[in-house]
């Protein structure tokens, strides 16, 4: 049997047992009495039964009345909260916000742009994955995390892409080096020098394998690590030199090199943005989205050698 009961009944049915009468639960709900009354009504009807008592001073609820009142309250409470809470999400104030990564964004970049995010939203949850710059592609491309923060490799399918940080190639070199008595370093002057590289799979080493190329360098004994902390320690210890973007030297700072400016030519890594426009992010995802591509308006400070790029260009895309 079809139940025509409504939320609204409910309401006003509560409205005249908490307030004793039709007058205050009318003046309550900013309807008319008769309007009220009708309302009224229709449960009785609906429940063939009858909800109050009418004396000449008050309306008393009766026992299915009691009954009635107990549930409505329940169902009422049960709905406003959720209401209340779907309307925190909506607006980005709960809610959780998952993201994927490079190591170094998400030690020096994402601390600081997080907690000012917090600020607002102190009930946001947020899981930040790491990893190296395919490792967050496929993260985005499997829906796994809502967006992803990446050197963009190569285009894939249908992400879209959006350039937010610039981030300059330093060589570095122990203190021993010939190269600590050089202004600038170029990428020619790494012909032949034994070389700390990055792991294929990262960022760095498609940016740096591109710059020798470019420059048509053929290097020495080339020793390739995954870790940061591995290439500051080799290359302090003099058993090669490296080229690494800006944004991972303070993640180096427990060993002793020299750091060189890497000229002819200047070359940075871009930092892309990435989501998939088909799959559904969270509010309080897309706000954070934004601060980052605000980063320079916002004054989130970053290492010298890396700029925001506020004004966005497009990333690279895949033909259909």
């Amino acid at each position: 049997m079809r139940n025509s009961i409504t939320l609204r009944h409910l309401r006003a049915f509560v409205a005249i047992a908490e307030r004793g009468g039709y007058t205050a639960a009318a003046q309550f709900l900013n309807i008319s009495q008769s309007a009220l009354s009708r309302t009224i009504v229709e449960i009785e009807e609906e429940l063939d039964t009858r909800l109050f008592e009418r004396t000449t001073r008050r309306v008393v609820v009766t026992a299915s009345g009691e009954q009635l009142l107990m549930n409505a309250r329940r169902v009422l409470e049960e709905f406003d909260s959720a209401l209340s809470r779907f309307q925190l999400y909506h607006s980005g104030l709960n809610g959780v916000v998952s993201l994927a990564a490079l190591s170094s964004v998400a030690s020096i970049v994402l601390p600081t742009v997080i907690s000012e995010f917090r600020k607002a939203r102190p009930n946001v949850r947020i899981s930040v994955k790491d990893g190296f710059a395919e490792e967050v592609v496929n993260y985005v491309s499997n829906g796994q995390v809502d967006f992803g923060i990446t050197s963009f490799p190569k285009a894939k399918g249908r992400l879209v892409c959006e350039r937010i940080v610039a981030d300059r190639l330093i060589c570095i070199c122990s203190k021993s080096h010939r190269f600590v008595n050089m202004e600038t370093v170029s990428w020619n002057d790494l012909a032949g020098e034994d070389f700390v590289a990055f792991d294929p799979l990262s960022s760095i080493r498609s940016c740096v394998d591109r710059a020798l190329q470019i420059a048509e360098i053929q290097l020495g004994t080339v020793t390739e690590v995954r870790d940061v902390g591995a290439v500051a320690g080799l290359v302090s210890a003099d058993l090669g030199v490296s080229a690494v973007p800006s944004l991972v030297l303070p993640m180096m700072q427990f060993c002793e090199f020299a750091e060189k400016e890497l000229v002819d030519p200047v070359v940075e890594r871009e930092i892309y943005l990435i989501h998939d426009p088909q799959t559904p992010m969270p509010p309080a995802a897309g706000i954070l989205m934004e601060m980052l591509r605000q980063g320079g308006m916002q004054g989130f400070g970053i290492p010298t050698g890396v700029r925001w790029l506020d004004k966005l260009q497009p990333g690279p895309t895949k033909k259909k």
